[in-house]
């Protein structure tokens, strides 16, 4: 399975299949940890932590506005580019994750 690959030559992992819509988000295991894989509204992927800093829920079902994501429990935002805040109530951002495709696949610099 993709979420147990090793690590390529050049340094990132697969993070399974392209095939997110435009807006589209979900969770994903790359080396054995839970991430959310998006697709922004600009075609790009992403790779965020996969748990919100206000509350420690998770991300998971997360709708995603442009290159940003909303916490489905309490609505914080968070940049899924760099990872930090852009709406309340969360005071800290999130971890965000160099990402790219190669080919059908996103890959996730190593977590």
């Amino acid at each position: 399975m993709w979420g147990t690959m090793l690590t390529t030559e050049a340094g990132f992992c697969p993070a399974g299949p392209a095939d997110l819509a435009l807006g589209a988000a979900e969770r994903r295991q790359v080396e054995g940890r839970d991430v959310i894989v998006a697709r922004g509204q600009d075609g790009a992927y992403y790779a965020v932590a996969a748990m919100c800093s206000h509350a420690a829920l998770p991300l998971e079902g997360g709708r995603v506005r442009g290159t940003s994501i909303v916490c489905p429990h309490h609505g914080a935002r968070f940049c899924l580019k760099t990872g930090r805040v852009l709406g309340p109530p969360a005071h800290e951002g999130i971890t965000a994750y160099p990402t790219r495709q190669e080919g059908d696949e996103v890959m996730v610099w190593p977590l």
